[in-house]
Parts: C-alpha cells; structure tokens; sequence
C-alpha cells in the first residue's frame, strides 16, 4: 500500500532551528488566513496538538507564518508558545520548485514520519500550493517549513514555472506577487447606525444569520475589507455592511462572551419574536433579532434560557421561542412504481409509489426545505459551512431506471437537487434508449445519467459488489484488496464521484479503510438518525420512507427539531 511506503521514506532533516525562533501549539484547530487581497481570505487550517515556528510576532493578535510562496496569519488566540517544535520533517534548504497543486475539496496535510500518518494541517479549496516532490498518489508540499504529503484524490496538478530556491535557511517558496499587510483593527468595535444585516459568505450566495439592531454594538475582528466588516460568530466569521455601521473605542455593553468556546449544540428560533438579550442589566434589552431559518450554537443554558454569542457578545433567548436542533435528515429512497405496477413489490420496503413520493416532495417545497448537495452536506458535518434548519439531503440507492420514470420529472418540477448511488457494473452495461418495464429492476444507462445531470449527482454502491450471501454482503467476505480493486472501478466510471453508499447498510473497519484508500471523502449507511457537525463522514446516517410511512410520520420525520 502506498501509505505503507510512506511510513518506510526517509526524509532529509534539515538543520535546527535558532533559539531565537519562536514556536507555537495549536490549542485547537486554528485558521490560516491569506490577507494579500485587503481583506481576509481562508486558505487552511492548523491541527490542533500541532507545532509550527513563526515567521513574525504581529502584535496583541497574530502569527504570520509562511504559506505556499505567500504569508498568511493566524489567530493568536488559539495557540500557546512553546520552547521547541515537535516534528521532524523539516524541508531541505535547496529545492525546485516546478508545479503546483490545486485541492478540489479541503485537502488533509499529513505527517509521515510515524508509525501512522498524522494529518498537521489542511489546504482549502481551490488555494494554489508548490509542489517539493511526489510519491505515488501522494505530493510533497512545503508548509511553513514543514514537509507535508496531500493525497492525489483531494487535488489537480497545474503546470508551472521552474524556479529554483537555494536559501539556505527558507523553505521552497514562490515570491509573493504583492506585500502582504497584517491583519488589523479599526477602533475595535461597530454601533449600527441602523438595523444591519450580518452575513455569512461561506456558501455560494450569502445567508443573513441575523440583524444587528440600530444603537447596538459588536467587536470586531477585522475592517479592511472595503465594503463588509467582519465579526466572529462561533468558529468562524459573519459580515456588516460598512456603510450601515460606526467604529467606536469601547462598547456600553458588559455582557462579553467567548465565541470560540460554544459548544456542539445548536437551537433553532422557533418564534417570530426571536430577538437575543442582554441581560446584564435588570431590564432585558434586546440587541439582535434572529433568523428562524438558522441554527445557532449554545454557549450554556441558564435556567429557562439559554446563551448565544454573536460578535464577542452573548445573547439570552428563551426556552419557549426555540427547539433544539437535530441535525440534517438525509432521505434514502430505491425505487418508485405506480400504484397499478408494484405487483411483487406490493409492501416491499424499498418501493414506494409515485404519489407518495410526488406527495413528499411538494410538503418539502411548501415548507420552503433547502434540498442540499452531498459536498454541502460534507462540508457541513465538517463545520466548515452552517446550513439554513430546513435543510435536507436527498439520495437514491441502486441507480434504478424507475427514477428515470417517476422521481427525475419530480425532483426537476420543484427545483429540487439529489444524489443516485449506483451499482456501476449494472450501469455500464445498460443499452441507450431502453423502454421501461416496471416488472423488472432496469438500471439506468450511461445516456440517462448524463441526461439527468441537472438534478442528480452520482456516488457509488459499488461496481459489482451489491450482493448478499447468506445474510453479509459480499463486501464483507472478500479480501480487503478486492474491495479496493471493485471500488476504483466504480470511480473509474463516475470519476468525479466522492461520496460511497455501504450496500444493504452493512459495513466494518476494513470497509471503512477500503473507502478511504479509494478517495472517497464520505459514506452513507442505513443507520436512523440526522448528521451534526463533527460526526463521522463515513457514517452518515439516514432516514427512510416506504409504503407504510404515513404523511404525517414523514412530517415530523424531516423536521429540524423534535416536535
């Protein structure tokens, strides 16, 4: 195995570094940000536990360090200064610099040096990286003077330039193409001269997650950006309108809050009267009214409230205007007959009819539900992005022609989104242009997946690995390699697929490892239940509806909180 022979490399140690460099710890896991366009852009992640030497001390709150050619600058906040660094791999002091990598999702930065990879940091999409050197499927990359190995799933090469670094003393870097500027302040905190809204930019369109109310006041993290100002809001960063808002030197407020120590709970306003106090004084004042579309995460409960913070400031809402979030259902259907065809499929659980589901599907579009993408829903789970409450996940196993017939035409009328597993073996040898049989189960053909692209994407179920034998799965009861061979042929024929279903919901470690070799970034079983942020990826768990759900049981089911 190609981790295996990660493990055996051995790596040239440059010398040690200076007693007058300066070492950090990551308390936990902090952000990189590239501050090169005037304002803050995230480009990756440190781990938490990991060590790293700094390049400057910029003041009372960041780190610059060196990133891929560039600078970027990380929250002092979130680490503590150390005597030494704790890795061996430091990069050699002369080194070409030929191409690049470009990640197509979070990339996981691994150290090799161990008994087993320990992942350091992360890349963030799209962000371009120097490449020091390959091994098989793995790059090689300079992070701040750390070699560190990224997976060929994660990313795409791009032909560069030659350049060649021969500081003695620096990483292989490329030179920055502008002077990076610290991060910085100004003046500390806004006051809203009127209600404004504050956004969330982590998706492709904003989110309003809630609005600042004329008078009330927030800190601020950072204000060079030309238009928005940026404020913290949990582990990340929510924005203002400039124009809507005033710096001052120090706020009228007492009830400071600690954003970065909520925990991984979250309500959901259920209210329209959804505003958060302030409590410090004996008169509740209201300083930001929410979103009932939101998830907000809980700092601490006090009795009948519970406390938010927004902008380094808590808020008290009260029991009764929320409920407590669940997490993201995501649906598992198979196949869809009318009511006239199901014959032997009459009562079988992974068969529904056609009026049930149009049925299903018009209730999530009355109540406004947000169908989302696998990627997001990653993304999600990984806390990288927060998703509106009425947010669901759709998924069909099997990749069966009757989704052709009866769900695509559903999906598409209501401007849904969804994603098929397929049993690829069954699929590449599907002819073009076949005629539905509803006494069979057909297999959708090359020509119907790209037809219906539009609405679905693809994950795999495995090429030819969909079979029982006794009552396991035949995943189960081959060698581990074969499991590895049917899966990159799966991927060979939906190479863009990142997201596996397990078959008939079984699964183990192996098969766990097996996904993970192959590239996939996540994993679907049949567990009951709804995803959070931080749980497994490669457990996710799902929700099912078949002939004997009732329309109301399918109503509380896909409700963001427990009615």
């Amino acid at each position: 195995m190609l981790v295996l022979l990660l493990f055996m490399m051995v790596l040239p140690f440059a010398e040690k570094a200076s007693a007058s460099n300066t070492f950090i710890q990551v308390n936990e896991e902090a952000t990189v940000f590239d501050n090169r366009s005037g304002s803050l852009v995230q480009v990756g992640t440190l781990s938490a536990g990991q060590t790293f030497e700094v390049a400057k001390d910029y003041g009372a709150n960041w780190w610059q360090i060196r990133w891929g050619g560039y600078y970027g600058y990380v929250e002092k906040r979130y680490t503590t200064i150390v005597s030494a660094k704790t890795y061996k791999n430091t990069v050699p002091a002369v080194a070409k610099i030929k191409d690049y990598i470009v990640p197509t999702s979070v990339a996981p930065i691994y150290d090799n040096t161990g008994n087993k990879l320990v992942q350091f940091a992360t890349l963030s999409e799209g962000v371009r990286f120097p490449i020091y050197n390959r091994m098989g499927n793995w790059y090689g990359i300079a992070v701040n003077g750390r070699l560190g190995y990224v997976h060929s799933n994660f990313v795409v090469e791009e032909k560069g330039q030659d350049t060649t670094n021969t500081n003695t003393t620096k990483p292989p870097v490329e030179k920055p193409t502008t002077t990076p500027h610290p991060p910085s302040k100004q003046n500390g905190y806004i006051e809203a001269v009127e209600n404004v809204i504050l956004y969330d930019f982590r998706r492709e369109k904003a989110m309003a997650i809630a609005t600042l109310m004329k008078g009330q006041q927030l800190e601020i993290v950072d204000s060079m950006d030309p238009t928005y100002v940026q404020v913290r809001w949990g582990k990340s960063y929510i924005y203002a309108e400039k124009s809507k808002v005033k710096f001052i030197n120090t706020p009228s407020y007492k009830n400071v809050g600690k954003d970065n120590a909520m925990k991984n709970e979250y309500f959901i306003p259920i209210s329209a009267n959804s505003e958060i106090y302030d409590k410090a004084t004996k008169a509740l004042q209201p300083f930001a009214k929410l979103d009932t579309n939101r998830r907000y995460p809980i700092l601490r409960k006090e009795g009948d409230w519970y406390v938010t913070v927004i902008g380094g400031r808590e808020g008290y809402i009260h029991r009764s205007k929320i409920a407590m979030d669940r997490g993201v259902p995501v649906m598992m259907y198979h196949h869809l007959l009318k009511e006239h065809e199901l014959g032997r499929f009459k009562n079988v659980s992974t068969t529904m009819t056609d009026v049930q589901f149009a049925k299903e599907m018009s209730y999530l579009k009355s109540k406004n539900y947000e169908t989302i993408s696998a990627d997001e829903l990653l993304r999600f789970m990984r806390n990288e992005i927060t998703l509106p409450a009425y947010s669901i996940a759709l998924t069909f196993d099997d990749g069966l022609l009757s989704t052709r017939e009866y769900a695509y035409p559903v999906l598409k009328n209501n401007g849904f989104k969804a994603t098929q597993f397929l049993i690829t073996y069954r699929n590449e040898n599907s002819n073009d242009g076949q005629i539905f049989n509803y006494n069979d189960l057909q297999a959708l053909s090359r020509q119907d997946m790209t037809n219906m692209q539009d609405v679905f994407t693809y994950g795999s179920h495995t090429y030819n690995l969909h079979d029982l034998i006794g009552n396991k799965g035949k995943m189960l009861l081959i060698p581990y390699h074969e499991v590895v061979q049917d899966l990159q042929r799966s991927i060979a024929i939906i190479p863009k697929a990142k997201a596996f279903a397990y078959p008939f919901g079984q699964y183990n470690a192996n098969i766990v490892n097996a996904v993970k070799e192959v590239g996939f970034t996540m994993a679907f079983t049949t567990k009951v239940g709804y995803n959070n942020p931080y749980d497994d990826v490669y457990q996710i768990k799902r929700l099912s509806s078949n002939q004997q759900t009732t329309f109301e049981q399918f109503q509380k089911m896909v409700l963001p909180y427990a009615h």
